[in-house]
């Protein structure tokens, strides 16, 4: 069995159900919140905070853990620039993850009150921001990744 290849092929399952689950939980809460239905709103802030912790949450340990079985077994790619670039990328991103998922909470909380609309338009915007940010350095991630480039 090599377990360099098991371990890759976990980092990419991984890889994608983080890009999957983002891009799926970002389109249902936005189309949530611009149905202007708080029935909906309520039922779409409540599933997506439940699949942010069930997929993201246990892919990302996925992809840290196989992350580190593969340098593990190649230590010489912590040398690699594209490698530093892509650890620092993958930093940034779990910083932005993180209020995103508060954010997410404090949708939840605040689609259960009746005037929600306000409060739910600041928090919709700062999520969409984070969201914007994020999205783009996780493709690059993926790109470094991929293309292992010499920098």
């Amino acid at each position: 069995m090599n377990y360099y290849l098991t371990l890759k092929t976990l980092h990419i399952l991984c890889a994608i159900i983080i890009l999957g689950t983002g891009t799926g939980i970002a389109w249902y809460t936005l189309r949530g919140w611009l149905s202007g239905d708080s029935q909906v709103l309520r039922w779409v802030s409540r599933e997506t905070v439940t699949a942010d912790w069930i997929f993201t949450g246990s892919a990302v340990l996925g992809l840290l853990g196989s992350a580190f079985g593969m340098l593990v077994i190649n230590p010489v790619w912590m040398q690699q620039a594209w490698l530093q670039i892509a650890g620092g990328l993958t930093v940034a991103v779990f910083l932005l993850w993180l209020p995103v998922v508060y954010l997410q909470y404090q949708l939840r909380l605040h689609a259960d009150s009746e005037p929600c609309q306000k409060k739910t338009g600041k928090i919709m915007r700062a999520w969409c921001l984070l969201g914007a940010v994020a999205f783009p350095l996780t493709v690059a991630i993926v790109y470094l990744m991929v293309a292992k480039p010499a920098l």
